[in-house]
């Protein structure tokens, strides 16, 4: 397996700085498994695999291909091609740390915004409007700013300013 390691590396066009920093060992150390001297920890095999997309049978036995077929989705690969902001991928990895329920409450919202017909559908439901109902939410609305504002008004009557104590 040494051999393979350092054939890896040099595939992967590292030197062993480089090599050792990816992978969290010293450069001394690396130098030791390269060489034969030291045998290599599972741990830095599953680094090594998962850092640098190896498939383990090839690493461990030098069978099957080198790299493992790519058919994974990166979201770092694809935040680095796409040039996302830090912003842009605190909102990604804020989203994927929302409970399963509030994602997809948050993907009908979103689905619902993004919907090709969406301008006809809100032209629509404002057509529809009834203007009965209207006119009892105005005045709702006008008896919960005269409440805010400490008046008393009903629906029907004009403002009455309360006696201050």
């Amino acid at each position: 397996m040494n051999e393979r390691l350092k054939f890896l590396r040099k595939t992967l066009k590292l030197n062993q700085q480089e090599f050792s920093d990816k992978i969290g060992v010293s450069q001394s150390a690396l130098t030791l498994m390269e060489n034969g001297k030291r045998t290599i920890r599972d741990i830095y095999v599953t680094q090594m695999c998962h850092i640098f997309n190896v498939n383990e049978t090839w690493l461990r036995t030098g069978q099957g291909e080198m790299f493992m077929a790519s058919n994974t989705f990166s979201l770092d690969e694809q935040a680095k091609k796409s040039n996302l902001t830090d912003l842009e991928i605190r909102i990604m990895q804020s989203y994927m740390n929302l409970d399963r329920n509030i994602r997809e409450k948050l993907m009908a919202e979103l689905e619902a915004i993004f919907k090709p017909n969406h301008d006809e559908t809100v032209a629509t439901i404002e057509d529809n409007i009834d203007p009965e109902i209207e006119t009892e939410v105005a005045a709702f609305r006008k008896e919960l700013e005269a409440e805010k504002r400490g008046e008393t008004l009903l629906a029907s009557q004009k403002p009455e300013r309360r006696e201050s104590s």
